[in-house]
């Protein structure tokens, strides 16, 4: 097959070739169903067999196989490959000049970036392309190729739009399809399509039903199972599989977790899948469908709860307005700009739903420590946002006040050491030295020419241009740290001169907004609360912008 390959010309360009090979799942599969035993039998689309044939291309040309990359398992339609974006940076290195490849589906089948490498990255590279059985070759007849990569791109859809419809199938059926047991179950030994109960975890998800049938709180639920040591699912799943945790720490259950188990019908014997898609076959993007789109099969597998307790947990969370009607994003006034004062966490916005007399939903805002919130290993910081809104106003408008009165003063209290009058003596001490360096220039000047007539002595001329400069280093660092203040005071005078002016314009508004505040505010530290009812107490600490804490 290979003596069709002519040996190269004396004057051919030397090239350093890198293979690139590529073995998709689907080429494995179909392999194996042909070789029967032997996966790579008698296919010209195994790594083996793709090696091969390349190498020996390469070597008929007289050319130098410098590298062969190999992605094994690797969709066309993923460029994040490791062993591909390796021969990208060996080219940009200047590694190797030519990437090689058996056919055209091996660089990958999305035409567009299969393109975009071929039209614009390896010819920017000064890299020659050859897909040796599609016969394209970029030294001349890659005409081609845009067809090439657009059969490429239409298999790639059409493979993707297959594999949907197979797992849409098995899902109608019952069948289970997720790469991962929900956390209660094991995918069974004998069919793995099949849910069975892992009595261990199992136990854990009925004592969550339970507390939650009580009517403890998804927060409670977590604090519990964190208290007692229950490893949450991705860790359990770790533990369970043999395989090490790539995190640093054991996780902890959180509100977010227990909910999810909550509303989980895998727990009810029910398969419900198709909940979440992507874009499209390029854009992995995950998004949410409609439920109109998922398919839902009842008695899959073996239930771990009873009807009852799930109807009665469901109930609970309608009545505690978990499943409350959904409004619009709220837009948090402080998000970004609160603090723990104990842990340094931020604080998060949360809605929470109050029923009226009416039926009607009343929502307050407030915001809580994360720490807590999510691992309950802080204290209770929890300050309500229209409390907050109207301290954060009282005292902003408090600063008002004392500019008002006397804005020099409170200018000066800013400015602490650097105060306008310790600042115009910087200036004037400044100036002495400037003149003081200007004459020891010119006695320097002096005693080298009163040297040179004679005038003076060598070591009298010694004596004095030694004690002349080490008076002027001295100056002249004098000189650099008051440059240094003044610059620092100036820009400080400047900075509240801006907070002064941004005081005022927010003191001419009725209901300043979010991005008013944040204009003005850096970031507000919130202490615990010392009691509760009408004697609580709580520290607040504003640390505004271009000026910091005031006191």
């Amino acid at each position: 097959m290979m003596k069709q390959y002519n040996a190269p010309a004396a004057h051919q360009r030397q090239y350093n070739a890198g293979i690139y090979i590529r073995l998709s799942v689907d080429d494995l599969h179909n392999s194996q169903k042909r070789g029967k035993g032997n996966p790579f039998q008698n296919d010209s689309s195994s790594v083996e067999n793709q090696r091969i044939i390349l190498e020996e291309y390469v070597q008929l040309r007289g050319w130098n196989a410098t590298k062969v990359y190999t992605d094994d398992g690797y969709s066309g339609g993923n460029y994040d490959r490791p062993a591909f974006q390796e021969m990208i940076e060996d080219a940009k290195a200047g590694f190797i000049n030519l990437v090689l490849v058996k056919d055209l589906s091996r660089l990958g089948r999305d035409y567009i970036e299969t393109g975009r490498y071929t039209d614009e990255v390896f010819p920017t590279l000064g890299v020659r392309f050859i897909a040796l059985m599609d016969g394209i070759d970029s030294e001349g007849n890659d005409e081609i190729l845009p067809f090439r990569s657009i059969l490429n791109d239409y298999h790639l859809n059409d493979w993707s739009r297959k594999i949907k419809s197979v797992l849409r199938a098995k899902a109608e059926s019952g069948s289970y399809v997720g790469a991962f047991a929900p956390y209660g179950f094991m995918k069974d030994s004998a069919n793995p399509a099949r849910l069975a109960v892992d009595e261990e975890a199992a136990e854990v998800v009925r004592q969550i039903f339970n507390m939650r049938a009580d009517g403890d709180g998804y927060r409670k639920i977590a604090i519990h199972l964190n208290t007692e040591g229950v490893l949450p699912a991705r860790d359990y799943w770790y533990r369970q599989n043999g395989n090490p945790n790539p995190y640093k720490s054991i996780g902890k259950w959180t509100y977010r977790t227990v909910r999810q188990v909550l509303i989980n019908e895998a727990y009810l014997g029910h398969s419900v899948r198709f909940k979440k898609g992507t874009v499209s076959y390029k854009n992995k993007k995950h998004i949410d469908k409609r439920p109109d789109e998922w398919i839902r099969v009842e008695n899959t597998h073996t239930p771990i709860i009873s009807s009852n307790i799930w109807d009665a947990v469901q109930r609970i969370n309608q009545e505690s307005g978990d499943a409350a009607p959904r409004h619009e994003p709220y837009n948090y006034i402080f998000s970004g700009l609160l603090f723990c004062e104990d842990c340094g966490s931020a604080m998060v916005g949360q809605l929470t739903y109050n029923k009226r007399v009416d039926g009607s939903n009343q929502i307050s805002v407030s915001y809580v420590c994360t720490k807590k919130r999510k691992v309950n290993e802080c204290s209770w910081h929890t300050i309500n946002e229209n409390a907050l809104l109207e301290i954060v106003n009282a005292e902003i408008r408090g600063q008002l006040e004392r500019i008002e009165i006397n804005e020099e003063s409170v200018v000066r209290e800013i400015q602490g050491l650097a105060t306008a009058d310790s600042l115009t003596e910087a200036k004037q001490r400044l100036g002495i030295i400037e003149s003081r360096l200007a004459e020891l220039e010119a006695l320097g000047a002096k005693l080298y020419e009163d040297r040179l007539g004679g005038i003076i002595t060598l070591d009298t001329f010694k004596s004095l241009s030694v004690k002349t400069e080490d008076e002027r280093i001295q100056k002249q660092s004098e000189m650099d740290a008051l440059t240094g203040d003044i610059e620092i005071a100036d820009r400080q005078v400047s900075d509240i001169g801006q907070w002064v002016s941004s005081i005022r314009d927010f003191c001419k508004l009725e209901n300043p907004d979010r991005d008013v505040i944040r204009s003005l505010v850096e970031k507000i530290k919130i202490g615990e609360p010392s009691c509760r009812g009408k004697d609580k107490q709580q520290a607040i600490t504003i640390y505004y912008r271009f000026v910091g804490r005031l006191a």
